[in-house]
C-alpha cells in the first residue's frame, strides 16, 4: 500500500526526498522562490506544468536541463464568440533532470488512455479536459497526470503545490509513495477530507 505524507505549510520550509517531484505552481510564483523550493527537495528528476516565461526564467537560474516537453490540451466547455470553434486551453509541461541522471522515463511503461494503441506510442500532446473546476479552479484532469506520472520508473512523487491533490489521487491510481504540500489552509483541508480514508 501507497504511503502518504501530507504537510501544511509553505513548501520552501519542508525539506523531502523523492523519486520524483511533480508539481504545478502557481503561474505568476518568481522563477527564484520556485527553485528555493525545489532546493529542498533531494530528487533530480522534475515534472513541470508551468509557463514559457516561467520556465525561462528558471533555466537562466538553475541547473536543471531540459529532457523533453508536453502540452496538456484542454477544451472548457464555453459559449464561443464562434460558433464554429471550441475554447481551447492548454497548458506547458516539462521533464527535466539535473546532475547527470539518467532518465526515468519509459514510454513503455504504460498504455496511455488518450492513445489507441500499443504500449510505447506517447504523443506529446496529452488530452486533458478540465473535468474537476468545481473541486478546485486550477485542478488538472486526473487520468492524464495518471498516465504522465505511470510512464516514468519511480516509486514515489513529491507536489510541493499540492493544490487539489490531483499528484496524490495519480499516484494513489499507481501505488505509488506520496507527499503533498499545500499552504492554503481551505486548500488543506479539501486535502486531509480527500484521504482520510488512506491514511
Amino acid at each position: 500500500m501507497a504511503k502518504i505524507t501530507l504537510h501544511h505549510d509553505d513548501a520552501v520550509n519542508v525539506r523531502e526526498k523523492c523519486d520524483v517531484v511533480m508539481t504545478d505552481p502557481p503561474f505568476d510564483l518568481p522563477a527564484a522562490q520556485l527553485q528555493a523550493v525545489l532546493n529542498n527537495i533531494e530528487s533530480n528528476h522534475l515534472i513541470l506544468i508551468t509557463t514559457m516565461r516561467q520556465l525561462l526564467e528558471l533555466m537562466r537560474i538553475a541547473d536543471w536541463q531540459l529532457s523533453f516537453d508536453f502540452v496538456l490540451d484542454a477544451v472548457v466547455p464555453k459559449k464561443s464568440m464562434n460558433v464554429h470553434q471550441p475554447h481551447y486551453t492548454h497548458a506547458t509541461g516539462v521533464y527535466l533532470t539535473r546532475n547527470g541522471a539518467k532518465s526515468l522515463f519509459n514510454r513503455k511503461r504504460r498504455e496511455r488512455s488518450d492513445t489507441f494503441d500499443n504500449k510505447g506510442y506517447w504523443p506529446s500532446i496529452i488530452r486533458a479536459p478540465r473535468e474537476r473546476l468545481s473541486e478546485h479552479g486550477m485542478a488538472k484532469n486526473q487520468q492524464a497526470v495518471v498516465d504522465i506520472l505511470g510512464s516514468f520508473d519511480a516509486e514515489s512523487v513529491y507536489d510541493p503545490f499540492a493544490g487539489s491533490g490531483t499528484v496524490g489521487l495519480a499516484a494513489w491510481d499507481l501505488d505509488m509513495d506520496f507527499v503533498l504540500c499545500e499552504k492554503d489552509p481551505d486548500h488543506f483541508k479539501l486535502l486531509q477530507q480527500q484521504f482520510r480514508f488512506l491514511l
